[in-house]
């Protein structure tokens, strides 16, 4: 059964309204739907102004340079829905804390880290270099007349 909506209708889906929501670049284009209605959305739903107050201060804090306000973040949602990220954060709270006080930061060197792993998996695949002879003959030796695929497998 296919749904049939008034043309009057507009749907403002969750995915659309997080991307709404979690957008902090003002050069970024916002959905003009949302940006129509977001205050009834945000009176009818609650947590949509929740959600955007913990990720827009959690923003702030991290493009900031004062450490000592993810103390406060912690402690002031530690016990709310968000609890599960602020004991992950409290894990890993060195890193987290370099990366607000410090201006240099490693996401570079781990963007090119991930790159290569995607590249040795697609070459190399889990098994090493057995997988990647046998990748390599399926791509040429079908060419060759005396190819023969049960000899490979």
């Amino acid at each position: 059964m296919e749904w049939v909506l008034p043309s009057e209708v507009i749907i403002i889906t969750r995915t659309d309204l997080l991307k709404y929501i979690l957008t902090c670049n003002p050069k970024t284009k916002r959905d003009p739907n949302i940006e129509k209605y977001i205050d009834q959305i945000k009176s009818q739903y609650p947590v949509v102004e929740k959600v955007e107050t913990m990720f827009k201060e959690f923003h702030a804090l991290l493009m900031g340079k004062d450490e000592t306000k993810l103390d406060e973040y912690l402690g002031k949602y530690g016990a709310s829905e968000i609890e599960f990220f602020c004991n992950g954060i409290k894990r890993d709270i060195t890193p987290v804390k370099n990366a607000i006080s410090l201006s240099v930061s490693s996401g570079f060197v781990e963007g090119n880290n991930n790159k290569f792993k995607v590249l040795k998996r697609i070459v190399y695949g889990r098994s090493g270099l057995v997988n990647l002879e046998k990748k390599c003959k399926l791509a040429f030796l079908p060419k060759n007349q005396d190819f023969s695929l049960s000899a490979l497998l």
